[in-house]
C-alpha cells in the first residue's frame, strides 16, 4: 500500500517518459549502490532538488539527486554567489530599456556579450536573453563552483543552520561548528550533514571566514570533492543515535526549530517524523534523538514555527516557562495540517516528539494533497525590535518590565502560513497564533516570570487560485519602485512551468514568472552591494555606492540547471529569467 501511494504521487515529466519530482516526493528510491558507476560530475548540476543561501551573501549551496542513477551519488555544492551575483547585475544593467522592434535583438545580443555570453540559442528549453554560462569553461577568478562533495542518490531538500550569535551557545571555541548544512537523502536512507565556516556580517572577526574558507563542505570525505564519510549520515547506522534505531525510509520535508538544536524530517511513505538532536559544543554530532510514528497519510513538508522573542529572552534568564519548539507540517493524502512538538529531553527522560490536534482544511471543497509550506513572522520580529529600552527615567524593574510587557504585545501578533494545495490548485492563506498562559500568582519584584507557559495553534482561512500543480512555497522579497524591498509569497508550479508572486498587502499577484522544466527549488539573494564586486554590505540605504537588489535562483529538476530571476521592480527585467547557470541537460530518456 505505501508502494503504491508513493507511486500515485510522483506524476510523469510530459514528453520526457520520465518519473519526476513535484514536491510530494521524488518517487521511490530503490536499490542504490555508492560503490558502482561513474563518480557525478563536480561542476556540472544534475537532477537539482534543493537550494540554499549563506546569509552574508558569499555561498549558494545546491545539492543534486542523481534521479536516474547515471552516477554512483548526488552532490552537494558550493557556489561563489558574489561571482554569480557580479554577473546577473552587469546583464541586468546592460539590459536597457528599449525600444521594440529593429534595434532590440542588437540590444540583447550586446548585453549578452558584455558578460561573456551569446544570445539564447534555444528559449523553448530554458527562457532568458543569453546562452547558458558554461560552468565548466570557468577557471580562477572567474571559477563557480568553489566546493563539492559526494553523497548518496536521491537528495530531497537542503536546510542550512546557524549557531547563535548571542547567549550560551555563542561561546565556543573557535574551531567547532558554526554552521551546519542538513540533506535529507533518500537513497541510503539518511540526512547526510556538513559543517561549514560562518559567513554573516554580524559574527565576530575570528569566526567568520574569508577567502576559500567559505566554501567549506565537510562531510568526513577523505578529500576535497570526495564521498561524504559514514559518521556524516545521521541514522545510516544502527548502532547510531540516541534511539538506537535507524532513520525511518524516505526523508523529504526537513525543518529546524530555535538556535538550529533541533532538526525535525518528515518520512512521506513511513507516516512518521523524526527530530535530531543538534549539539553545537565542538567535538559532539548531531543524532537521531525521537521518532513519532502513526501520523495521516503522507507527511510532506515542514515549515518551523520561529520563537517570539519573548520565549528567548525569558528562559535566558534563566526563568521557568513550558514551551516546546512547534513545527507545522502538511500531508499529501489528508485533508488537515498538523502542529508537531518538539520537547528536549529532561533529566533522566528521553527527547519526545509529539502532535497538537490537527487543522482541518475546511476552505476548500476538497482538503487533501498539500505540498509546501511557509510560515512568515516578519510582521511580529519588527515588532519586537522596537521593544527596546524605556524613555526618560525609569528604574531597572520598570524598564523590564515595559520591555516584557511589549514583547507580550508582540507574541499576540498572528504569523501567517502560507500552504500549495492542489484539487483545486490553490495558495492557502491561513495563521499561526500564540497564547501566553500567565502564573496565578507572580512575584512583584520579578515582572518577567508571570508568564507559565506558552503554546502555538494553526488555523486556515482563505484560499486563492493557482495554475496547475503547486508544489513549494517560499517567502521572499522584491525591491519595489520606492527602493524599498517589499515581502512576496512565491509558489512553484512543477508541472506548468511558472512561478507565482503573491502580494500579500495587496492580496493579488505580480506579473507570473516563466520557467524552464520542472522548477523544483528556490532560494534568495536579497540586499544592499557596494563597490564594483558586488559584495553583500551592511550599508546605509541611500548613501553613495549602496545599491539594493534582489534576486530569485531557481533549481531546474527535469534539464539540471539554474535560473537566475531578476526582482527588482524598478528594472525592465523585473520577474523574467535573466540568467542561465549551467548547461540545460535533458533526461535520457528524452535525448
Amino acid at each position: 500500500m505505501k508502494l503504491a501511494r508513493a507511486l500515485l504521487q510522483t506524476p510523469r515529466v510530459v514528453g520526457v517518459g520520465l518519473v519526476a519530482s513535484i514536491l510530494g516526493g521524488l518517487g521511490v528510491a530503490g536499490c542504490f549502490v555508492d560503490s558502482e558507476g561513474l563518480p557525478p560530475p563536480a561542476e556540472g548540476f544534475y537532477f537539482p532538488t534543493g537550494l540554499a543561501t549563506s546569509p552574508g551573501g558569499r555561498v549558494l549551496y545546491v545539492a543534486n539527486s542523481d534521479f536516474d542513477l547515471r552516477y554512483n551519488g548526488g552532490t552537494v555544492q558550493a557556489l561563489d554567489l558574489q561571482r554569480l551575483r557580479k554577473r546577473a547585475l552587469a546583464l541586468q544593467g546592460a539590459l536597457t530599456p528599449r525600444e521594440a522592434g529593429e534595434g532590440a535583438g542588437g540590444a540583447v545580443s550586446a548585453a549578452c556579450q558584455a558578460v561573456g555570453l551569446s544570445t539564447n540559442p534555444a528559449p523553448l528549453l530554458h527562457p532568458g536573453p543569453c546562452a547558458p554560462l558554461d560552468l565548466s569553461a570557468l577557471e580562477g577568478d572567474e571559477e563557480v563552483v568553489r566546493g563539492s562533495a559526494v553523497l548518496g542518490a536521491f537528495a530531497s531538500n537542503v536546510l542550512l543552520v546557524h549557531r547563535p550569535l548571542l547567549g550560551e551557545l555563542a561561546d565556543s571555541a573557535a574551531d567547532a561548528p558554526q554552521a551546519r548544512l542538513f540533506v535529507p537523502v533518500r537513497g541510503d536512507p539518511s540526512v547526510t550533514f556538513f559543517d561549514l565556516a560562518d559567513d554573516r556580517l554580524d559574527a565576530p572577526d575570528a569566526q567568520r571566514c574569508s577567502g576559500d574558507s567559505c566554501f567549506r563542505l565537510d562531510c568526513g570525505a577523505a578529500a576535497a570533492g570526495g564521498r561524504c564519510g559514514r559518521d556524516h549520515r545521521i541514522g545510516e547506522d544502527p548502532g547510531q543515535g540516541l534511539i538506537r534505531r535507524k532513520l525511518p525510509l524516505e526523508p523529504l520535508g526537513i525543518a529546524a526549530g530555535p538556535d538550529g538544536t533541533s532538526v525535525v524530517v518528515s518520512h512521506q511513505t513511513e507516516d512518521i517524523v523524526s527530530v535530531i538532536a543538534n549539539p553545537w559544543e565542538q567535538g559532539k554530532r548531531p543524532q537521531l534523538a525521537a521518532v513519532l510514528p502513526d501520523l495521516a497519510l503522507g507527511p510532506t513538508e515542514l515549515a518551523a514555527v520561529p520563537r517570539p522573542r519573548l520565549i528567548t529572552e525569558v528562559k535566558a534568564a534563566k526563568q521557568e516557562i513550558d514551551y516546546q519548539p512547534a513545527f507545522a507540517l502538511t500531508f499529501i493524502a489528508a485533508p488537515q495540517l498538523g502542529l508537531i512538538r518538539y520537547q528536549e529531553p529532561l533529566e533522566g527522560a528521553p527527547a519526545l516528539l509529539y502532535q497538537s490536534p490537527t487543522t482541518p482544511i475546511t476552505a476548500l471543497t476538497s482538503g487533501t494533497d498539500n505540498r509546501g509550506i511557509a510560515v512568515d513572522a516578519r510582521e511580529r520580529q519588527a515588532c519586537e525590535v522596537g521593544c527596546g529600552a524605556c524613555e526618560g527615567d525609569c528604574g531597572e524593574v520598570e524598564e523590564r518590565e515595559r520591555h516584557y510587557a511589549c514583547l507580550a504585545q508582540c507574541a499576540a501578533i498572528p504569523l501567517q502560513v502560507f500552504v500549495a494545495h492542489r484539487f483545486p490548485n490553490s495558495l492557502l492563506i491561513g495563521e499561526v497564533t500564540t497564547t501566553l498562559v500567565e502564573n496565578d500568582a507572580a512575584d512583584p519584584a520579578k515582572p518577567e516570570t508571570t508568564w507559565a507557559a506558552a503554546y502555538e495553534t494553526l488555523s486556515i482561512s482563505d484560499a486563492v487560485p493557482l495554475a496547475a500543480y503547486p508544489s513549494r512555497v517560499e517567502v521572499g522579497e522584491v525591491i519595489g519602485a520606492d527602493n524599498e524591498r517589499h515581502r512576496r509569497i512565491f509558489a512553484i508550479a512543477f508541472d506548468s512551468g511558472r512561478v507565482f508572486s503573491y502580494d500579500p498587502e495587496a492580496r493579488g499577484f505580480d506579473p507570473v514568472i516563466s520557467t524552464g522544466r520542472g522548477p523544483q527549488a528556490l532560494a534568495f539573494d536579497t540586499g544592499h552591494t557596494c563597490g564594483d564586486e558586488k559584495e553583500r554590505c551592511d550599508c546605509a540605504p541611500g548613501s553613495d555606492g549602496c545599491e539594493p537588489y534582489s534576486l530569485m535562483y531557481i533549481a531546474h529538476f527535469t534539464d539540471s540547471y539554474l535560473g537566475v530571476v531578476d526582482l527588482d521592480m524598478r528594472k525592465n527585467t523585473s520577474g523574467t529569467m535573466i540568467l542561465t547557470v549551467g548547461t540545460p541537460v535533458p533526461p535520457r530518456e528524452s535525448q
